[in-house]
């Protein structure tokens, strides 16, 4: 019987308490969390997304310094921007104006004979996002018509003027 114990006492000396096995599990995830921080540190975050580059980044950069200004008063709020926000890859396109649409940017590049045409830059925090159509016009919203362009969530458009009904 003390035979029996011996071997039972020699078993549990092999095998780690679990407290020392939480222990080292512990450790070894942080240093594997410690690890993968100062990996991610190196690169960008949204290194997938497409959202960090192109006209959708430069459309934010826009609407961000705009808002800021009207946060700290330098500005009252309007729905055109004025040109000093627009950034770089905005003023690249040449706009006659640029103003929001649902919280997307819309950059006018020629107006003709009352109808805009240009870039409507869809923003993923927008509340509204634009639907192509190519052989009909049933998807007119607020009188944009919506193309696809060259670069991610980027439209070309076509908008006719709309009638604003004022109250008699």
């Amino acid at each position: 019987m003390s035979k029996g114990n011996a071997e039972g006492e020699s078993m549990n000396e092999t095998f780690l308490p679990a407290a020392t096995l939480q222990r080292m599990r512990m450790v070894f995830m942080g240093a594997l969390l410690v690890c993968l921080c100062s990996c991610m540190q190196e690169q960008h975050a949204d290194q997938g997304s497409t959202f960090h580059k192109g006209l959708q980044r430069d459309a934010w950069r826009t609407l961000s310094s705009y808002d800021e200004a009207v946060l700290k008063h330098r500005e009252t709020f309007r729905r055109e921007i004025p040109p000093t926000y627009w950034d770089l890859g905005i003023q690249r396109l040449h706009p006659v104006k640029v103003y929001t649409h649902r919280g997307n940017l819309v950059v006018v590049q020629s107006v003709t004979d009352g109808v805009e045409h240009g870039k409507y830059i869809d923003l993923p925090v927008a509340r509204f996002h634009p639907v192509s159509a190519w052989f009909s016009n049933k998807h007119v919203v607020n009188g944009f018509v919506f193309r696809p362009a060259r670069g991610t969530a980027v439209f070309n458009f076509t908008r006719t003027a709309v009638r604003e009904y004022s109250r008699k």
